[in-house]
């Protein structure tokens, strides 16, 4: 099985505020992170995380917009927003922004209710639609993360810690959307997804995200296709191991084709697709959830 490894960026963490207004307790020290983590595609930008302690789901509960992208069958979509095996014991539900193809409030209210022990974060946008989704019934479940564009907000909730930042949808198309980067820590293990936000070096510099120690990349994949992209990867911006999302069924042979031209990247492609990541960034794949 042919595996990946990306070049480790030096070391200069980023000194952020975490606030108790959520669950305490979460994040292991990153030096000691050991453990395999798994990550299976959902769909369009969906991912879902798994360690031994714990998991988060992130842009995995959409609607419609994202069957350009390519969606799961519809069985694996009902056990996922009725919270079913195998989809039971996820701790933390995140959302980028409240664009249709990344976020479902009627979706997330489901799987909230199916599992009382999730939570779910996200923009205030996004969390109002939520409440009305739910009748305000969850809403000690249902949290707001605030950040301006270079601002880190961090967060723990249970065994997951989030920092979220700012980072712009659009400076003239979608620029009252309120868009969040996320930097999750599981296990010890740091994953970066970065929504649908716009190459924006100079925002993700003052969040300290392009010289942080990263496990791994959820990228749209114009980071990996676009000329200031390409730049801000070749440059240092290198997590150990790279994925690409948010890629059209119509352009996956294009785009897996633009990114293998330079990098070692994994585009995701097929939903339900697994893979194991290894602590020094070599990613394994697995046979397909069904």
């Amino acid at each position: 099985m042919a595996t990946r490894t990306h070049r480790r960026p030096r070391l200069q963490p980023v000194d952020v505020e975490s606030s108790p207004a959520l669950v305490p307790g979460a994040a292991d020290d990153h030096a000691a992170a050991c453990v395999t983590l798994e990550l299976t595609y959902i769909g369009c930008e969906g991912v879902l995380l798994r360690s031994p302690a714990g998991s988060v789901l992130i842009d995995g509960l959409f609607g419609d917009e994202a069957v350009p992208f390519g969606i799961p069958p519809a069985p694996v979509l009902e056990r996922l927003r009725d919270a079913r095996a195998p989809f039971d014991r996820i701790d933390v539900i995140l959302a980028t922004h409240h664009h249709p193809d990344h976020f479902d409030a009627p979706s997330v209210a489901r799987h909230l209710r199916g599992n009382p022990a999730a939570h779910f974060v996200s923009t205030h946008q996004a969390t109002v639609q939520l409440l009305e989704a739910t009748h305000g019934t969850l809403g000690h479940r249902i949290h707001a993360l605030d950040a301006r564009e270079g601002v880190v907000v961090s967060r723990d909730v249970g065994p997951v810690r989030i920092e979220a930042f700012g980072l712009s949808h659009g400076k003239v198309h979608y620029a009252d959307v309120q868009h969040l980067g996320l930097v999750v820590t599981l296990g010890g293990r740091r994953v970066i997804h970065l929504g649908d936000g716009i190459i924006d070096e100079k925002s993700m510099r003052a969040a300290g995200v392009l010289d942080r120690d990263i496990d791994v990349g959820v990228l749209p994949f114009w980071f990996l296709t676009y000329p200031f992209g390409r730049r801000l990867v070749a440059q240092g911006f290198r997590p150990r191991a790279i994925f690409a999302v948010h890629v059209r069924q119509m352009e996956r042979e294009r785009v897996a084709r633009d990114i293998a031209s330079w990098i070692d990247a994994t585009p995701l492609l097929a939903p339900m697709e697994r893979y194991d990541i290894a602590a020094d960034g070599r990613v394994q794949r697995k046979e397909s959830s069904k």
